[in-house]
């Protein structure tokens, strides 16, 4: 079938199948240079993996770093509140000695004599004023009497034999026990509840 087209008509398909040509041409283009991209990535992938692991070790190094220097910091303020806390503790556990002559001091000084009440007083305003300093440091007394015996803080000198009361309640205390900011300083020396039996069978074994 032949189909007459105008000149003008013919015209027109001229120049829509020249810009068809043009448009595949430009698609052919474009499809090569994506093509060459996609090559390129190729050839880098390699050497673009290997800066990637490298970034990721480094990064990795940098977050370990960063995280040794916490701890570290944290430990030395650790250390460094430790070291405050027990710094005087030598010297306080030599003060202790002294604590001690003033119990015995007051426990023999009679309050109700007029003669030494102002030396009692005395007495127990220079106790007051030691053991609120060393209290401000740390210091505290270990409750002993009443209490049942704590082989971690009381030492137990000698039993007494007591029906009524249950076996290892401290019933005398011979020396106080200290603790300095929770350490254990001195134990209290203390004498505990026993029953008759076991204190028969202590002493038999003690004449054997």
């Amino acid at each position: 079938m032949v189909v007459d087209m105008s000149h003008q008509e013919k015209r027109k398909f001229d120049h829509e199948s020249s810009e068809h040509g043009k448009g595949a041409e430009k698609s052919k283009d474009t499809a090569s240079a994506e093509t060459q991209a996609v090559q390129i990535s190729r050839a880098e992938h390699e050497e673009l993996l290997r800066k990637v692991d490298e970034f990721a070790q480094a990064q990795d190094r940098l977050l370990r770093s960063a995280a040794d220097f916490e701890n570290a910091k944290k430990r030395l303020v650790k250390e460094r509140e430790e070291f405050l806390k027990f710094a005087l503790e030598g010297t306080i556990h030599d003060l202790l000695p002294a604590l001690d002559h003033f119990e015995l001091a007051l426990a023999h000084l009679d309050a109700r004599d007029e003669k030494i009440k102002s030396i009692r007083e005395g007495f127990l305003l220079i106790q007051k004023q030691l053991l609120q300093v060393l209290t401000e440091r740390g210091l505290k007394k270990i409750d002993a009497i009443g209490k049942l015996f704590d082989p971690h803080v009381h030492e137990a000198v000698g039993h007494i034999v007591l029906e009524e009361k249950p076996e290892g309640i401290i019933l005398e205390e011979v020396l106080t026990g200290y603790q300095l900011n929770g350490r254990l300083l001195r134990p209290a020396k203390v004498k505990i509840s026993t029953k008759e039996e076991k204190a028969s069978e202590e002493k038999q074994e003690e004449l054997t």
